[in-house]
């Protein structure tokens, strides 16, 4: 039954014997993929073997008739001999990830047995995995209007969810997630899924409870507490969020989670908690160009300019294209009025990244720096035309800016004021609106901005 398996995966194996010694390192990483699937495959089937060999054993001495070879009992559906044994194959294919060729097996065995149920899942599965969800789709419709046993319709219900997700069609999904949930509450995998359609729709209510349930069902899923985290992010809740980001952390010990932890600290504006553990970062990693990243910005917002563009440095010498570390690096290098290198960055860096939001407010910048207002003033509203809220904010407050070097103090003061509406968080825009009170003459309305600025 499992003969023709067991020779796909001696082959298998040889092909990386042969091929491995001499192999560039990229196609190196794929066999020893290919030769770890392999090697999980074989453990569960050895653990599965051992489980199985223990039952017939305890069996055997509970009731030694069952040893007695005896007449063939004969169940109410029987498969023929090759269909099981295409099946198997099917099953071994699938596991090691080979669906092209275990679609080709399901598809024989489902056309010699229809009713079949487990061959047409598998088939199904195969259809799903290779990207073909219209065929996906309708085996799943099938198998769950033709059985009447529930784990079968909840999963198929659950994989048509799974399709319409890869689809795009994130309600869609949620109607076939809850329909799941109607035949089996206990499926983890389905609360998860249904939390995360409501976390990609911007529900983030909603989202809460689903990832609560999968973590009912298994405390130690910390996938689900980084999402927990991360809905908690979206609503600003701050405390939940450092609670569930931390009880990630405990669970996975991920590099991710971390980054995300000093992430959230950033946004909180406690910048040396976000140091912190942003050096945690690197002391486990010594080339994780995003903690460069991190400390650079960081060390910048705590005053310590010179420690920043170290930071950066060291980081640009690791990943001299990285575009977060030329960003900042332009950034911070424009504070300190090195106008001068900033243009040598911008003639350097590929077209199209000049033309992406935050290059063009660097590049107003810059044009303010050099007195061209006009080019100032357009690349500014070039990123107001942007569609994300916090981006469009950068855009007004940089065109304040242009404004206020111009002497247009009055209009300066209503695009900070639509930058603080679009991003509630962010202080400087209150700063220089202030200061455009002050150049209108209007004490009292400065007063205002920046005593909230205190407050805040």
């Amino acid at each position: 039954m499992f003969h023709q398996w067991i020779q796909t995966v001696k082959g298998a194996l040889k092909d990386i014997e042969r091929k491995y010694p001499a192999s560039p390192p990229a196609e190196r990483e794929r066999l020893r993929e290919r030769f770890f699937q392999i090697k999980r495959v074989c453990d569960n089937l050895l653990e599965t073997w051992a489980d199985i060999e223990d039952q017939i054993a305890r069996l055997s001495r509970e009731h030694p008739e069952l040893a007695e070879e005896g007449e063939e009992l004969e169940g109410e559906f029987e498969l023929d001999e090759m269909v099981v044994r295409r099946f198997r194959q099917g099953q071994g294919f699938y596991q090691l990830n080979m669906f092209v060729e275990a679609e080709e097996a399901f598809r024989e065995v489902v056309e010699e047995e229809p009713e079949f149920l487990l061959g047409r899942m598998y088939l199904a599965l195969s259809h799903f995995q290779k990207g073909k969800m219209d065929e996906a789709h309708r085996h799943f419709q099938l198998i769950a209007s033709t059985t009447n046993h529930d784990v079968f319709i909840a999963f198929a219900h659950h994989m048509m969810g799974c399709v319409r997700v890869r689809e795009g069609d994130e309600r869609g999904a949620i109607r076939q997630f809850r329909k799941a949930l109607s035949y089996r509450q206990n499926e983890g995998d389905t609360w998860f899924n249904l939390g995360a359609c409501h976390y990609r729709l911007g529900e983030y209510h909603e989202a809460i409870p689903c990832f609560y349930q999968a973590l009912l069902l298994d405390e130690n899923d910390g996938e689900s507490m980084w999402m927990l985290a991360n809905c908690h992010r979206k609503l600003k809740q701050w405390d939940s969020v450092a609670y569930w980001r931390m009880m990630a952390f405990e669970k996975t010990d991920s590099l991710q989670v971390m980054e995300t932890i000093a992430r959230d600290y950033e946004e909180m504006g406690e910048t040396e908690k976000a140091i912190s553990w942003y050096r945690k970062i690197l002391s486990r990693d010594a080339r994780r160009i995003a903690a460069y990243q991190g400390m650079g910005w960081n060390t910048w917002v705590a005053g310590r300019g010179r420690e920043a563009l170290a930071w950066l440095k060291k980081g640009l010498s690791l990943a001299p294209g990285d575009p977060d570390l030329l960003f900042t690096y332009a950034w911070i290098l424009l504070e300190h009025g090195d106008v001068g290198k900033v243009e040598a960055i911008i003639n350097r860096i590929p077209v199209e990244w000049s033309e992406q939001p935050l290059w063009l407010v660097i590049r107003s910048r810059v044009f303010t720096h050099r007195t061209n207002f006009e080019e100032a003033q357009l690349a500014a509203e070039r990123v107001i035309e942007q569609e994300k809220p916090r981006i469009r904010a950068l855009g007004h407050y940089q065109l304040g800016r242009v404004l206020l070097e111009k002497g247009d103090a009055a209009r300066a003061a209503s695009h900070f004021r639509k930058a603080r509406d679009l991003d509630s968080g962010w202080k400087d825009p209150l700063f220089y609106e202030g200061v455009c009170h002050m150049l209108e003459g209007r004490p009292e309305e400065t007063r205002n901005c920046w005593t909230e600025l205190v407050r805040s």
